[in-house]
């Protein structure tokens, strides 16, 4: 990567810049797959496919945040260790939150009429 940027004059990158550049290149983006189902024919893939999505974006969030507070100039065990645990608890803060607001969703479209058997509804609840 560096010898391809070095050729188009891009500039120099440093190794955190290369690393969140390979975090956010990592996210698998399916709305071309969302657009290609239907989610009146199957509603199980459709929201399957979304929940994958969802969670690609939210793990390459997380990742990214974690490189960029990540020192590369001096790397020890210590730091290594710090950005492992800095990571994890972005991921399971961000899980918990995700949880509790799903919850609370399920109990929202359960209780109340208008958000019964539409997924347009759902998702803007969302």
């Amino acid at each position: 990567t560096a010898q391809l940027f070095k050729k188009l004059d891009i500039g120099f990158l440093d190794t955190v810049d290369y690393l969140g550049l390979g975090a956010i290149f990592s996210a698998t983006d399916s709305v071309c797959t969302l657009q290609v189902l239907d989610q009146e024919e199957t509603p199980l893939l459709y929201s399957l496919v979304f929940g994958e999505g969802v969670v690609n974006d939210a793990t390459s969030i997380v990742l990214f945040n974690a490189i960029l507070r990540f020192d590369l100039s001096h790397i020890t065990s210590s730091s290594a260790i710090h950005l492992l645990g800095n990571f994890f608890y972005l991921f399971g803060t961000s899980t918990a939150l995700g949880i509790a607001v799903g919850l609370i969703s399920a109990y929202i479209i359960k209780k109340l009429y208008f958000g019964r058997h539409s997924t347009d509804r759902e998702v803007a609840l969302m």
